[in-house]
């Protein structure tokens, strides 16, 4: 919506604005993700996955990728898409007239149903593929862990969960904890326990990973909510080596008594600086199939006056301290978590259907997954490693003009641009990829 009048500046009345700028875009940086969506393929996996019954101007593919587009851009609202209906590079880049309005997203994303979401499930892994060759990919870490949606409304599934205090969803989420790529996601009612159906969500990633890449090392990372029978046993059928951490319990204790011992022999008047010691046993839970490896890490920082016991189930071969320096770096995904919440308004489940919100969630999730592998094959330096917000004030939010002549569209973008020739780098070098 646009308006003739112009306001006053208080700091200087001879200066004001209004929104009757013209054929103008602050978004001219997707055009940049656009090429690379380009030679990722997939505006073609979108329509053959989401193949429409009949001819629309707005089908599922054009819809979804709408809503990648939008939210990579920060308009976490389906309303915003109103005001960008006719928004030139949003346009240009969609190859439509206008945008889908927010009713028609409305009524998208609640026509699926749960073999849509298996659909969702099976692009994030295509996409996986292309950003992690089979041949050139020596290792993958499954890092599972799980999060808190928040809800403010009376959303279906929206429940309350005692470990965050809060009311919301629970959903499960495996990352490839080398590089920050999301391999599933599943929403869940909020109420339900961490490791719930663990088995059924990571089983089919298994299978797959030992088709796709046969030769590459993988490692299952967990914290203590996913210590279960379950998983281990997936684990050991499949030969996949696993370093979970263990709530401590009497009989661990029991077990590390004799590191205590220790410890408090060699180190424990010396409370002037940090002092860690390791030790290692077998111990079977009434619950296991089998006794397993656990790693008992006993650590004091300066100043503390009792050590603290850290303890890791593991199948991993290699010396204590090595099996708790992998667990340790399960804390990026931490990081992962947070950019894929905030960054990518993931948490935001505003619809009142849990369908509907998986949905939105799947979509966002493919957001995250383009915008993630681009970082690692395009963007360099500090560039590459940054978060969506920093992305998108640096690459994404661009001033351009439009000028549209018989043959040709140009985009104009802002002359004062301070990272023109990161921007042209980033270009050229989308151009040079090949998948």
């Amino acid at each position: 919506m646009t308006s003739l009048q112009h306001s006053a500046l208080n700091f200087n009345k001879s200066l004001s604005y209004n929104f009757d700028g013209g054929n103008l875009s602050s978004d001219s940086g997707l055009l940049l993700v656009r090429s690379f969506i380009e030679k990722l393929g997939l505006r073609h996996l979108l329509e053959n996955t989401f193949n429409d019954s009949e001819a629309r101007v707005h089908t599922n593919a054009s819809i979804i990728e709408q809503l990648m587009y939008t939210t990579i851009a920060g308009y976490s609202s389906d309303v915003h898409s109103d005001s960008l209906r006719l928004d030139p590079v949003f346009t240009r880049i969609l190859e439509k007239k206008a945008l889908a309005s927010q009713p028609t997203i409305s009524r998208f994303v609640h026509s699926l149903n749960e073999h849509s979401i298996e659909s969702y499930n099976r692009l994030l892994l295509d996409l996986f593929e292309k950003g992690n060759h089979p041949k050139k990919t020596k290792q993958i870490v499954l890092d599972l862990d799980s999060t808190l949606f928040p809800t403010f409304g009376k959303q279906e599934g929206s429940e309350f969960n005692y470990h965050y205090s809060s009311k919301g969803y629970h959903p499960l989420m495996l990352f490839n904890g080398i590089n920050g790529d999301l391999m599933k996601v599943e929403l869940r009612k909020g109420s339900v326990y961490t490791s719930n159906n663990i088995k059924e969500f990571l089983e089919p990633i298994i299978e797959w990973l030992e088709v796709k890449y046969p030769k590459t090392h993988l490692l299952v990372r967990a914290d203590s909510g996913f210590a279960t029978p379950d998983l281990y046993n997936l684990c050991l059928e499949h030969g996949v080596p696993f370093v979970i951490k263990l709530k401590s319990n009497k009989k661990l204790k029991r077990f590390s008594e004799e590191l205590e011992n220790r410890f408090w022999k060699t180190l424990g008047n010396d409370y002037t600086k940090h002092h860690v010691m390791y030790d290692d046993f077998y111990y079977q839970a009434s619950s296991w199939s089998k006794p397993l490896r656990v790693i008992c890490r006993l650590e004091r920082a300066a100043g503390e006056l009792v050590p603290r016991k850290t303890f890791i189930v593991t199948t991993l071969e290699t010396f204590p301290a090595n099996v708790v320096k992998a667990y340790n770096k399960r804390g990026n995904m931490e990081n992962f978590i947070k950019e894929a919440k905030i960054d990518f308004s993931m948490e935001s489940a505003s619809h009142s259907s849990f369908m509907a919100n998986v949905v939105k969630t799947m979509i966002k999730s493919l957001a995250y997954s383009v915008i993630n592998i681009m970082k690692r094959l395009v963007f360099r330096g500090e560039h590459k490693k940054s978060r969506m917000l920093s992305l998108r004030s640096l690459f994404i939010k661009v001033a351009c003009r439009v000028v549209t002549s018989a043959r040709r569209t140009t985009f104009k973008l802002c002359s004062s641009y301070p990272l023109q020739e990161h921007f042209q780098r980033a270009m050229t070098r989308i151009e040079g990829l090949s998948f």
